[in-house]
């Protein structure tokens, strides 16, 4: 019973310790990156990005032009068509849907890429 006692004080204790750090580290991550949310159908849109962004796009026909730096673009969706300037991370997930991106701050120059779907692509361009 005394060693169950000293278990839960160790356990307690720990747990408010670390509370205010796991508070001020998701805190910290919400100043310092944005998103944007495009979705839809037939949709034709021009993002300006600073660097911080998140780039969501869901839908079917959706054609969207990323002006600036961004941290990830994610696509979810079929016949959707992305240009960018500057990306790190890139999900592509659909038939026929897409990123073409000029470059990337990563040390290889290249964007992380993760791609599935009929047709789908990430090509890095000149």
């Amino acid at each position: 019973m005394k060693n169950l006692k000293k278990i839960i004080w160790v356990f307690a204790f720990t747990f408010l310790f670390a509370m205010p750090f796991v508070s001020r580290a998701q805190t910290a991550n919400k100043e310092t990156s944005e998103t944007i949310n495009v979705a839809g159908s037939r949709i034709t849109r021009a993002v300006e990005a600073t660097g911080n962004e998140n780039v969501n796009i869901s839908g079917s026909d959706i054609n969207v032009n990323i002006k600036g730096n961004c941290n990830t673009i994610t696509v979810t969706g079929a016949a959707i068509k992305v240009r960018a300037q500057s990306v790190k991370v890139i999900k592509v997930q659909g038939a026929d849907s897409g990123v073409v991106y000029k470059t990337s701050p990563n040390k290889n120059g290249k964007a992380v890429s993760s791609v599935s779907g009929a047709g789908a692509y990430v090509t890095k361009i000149k």
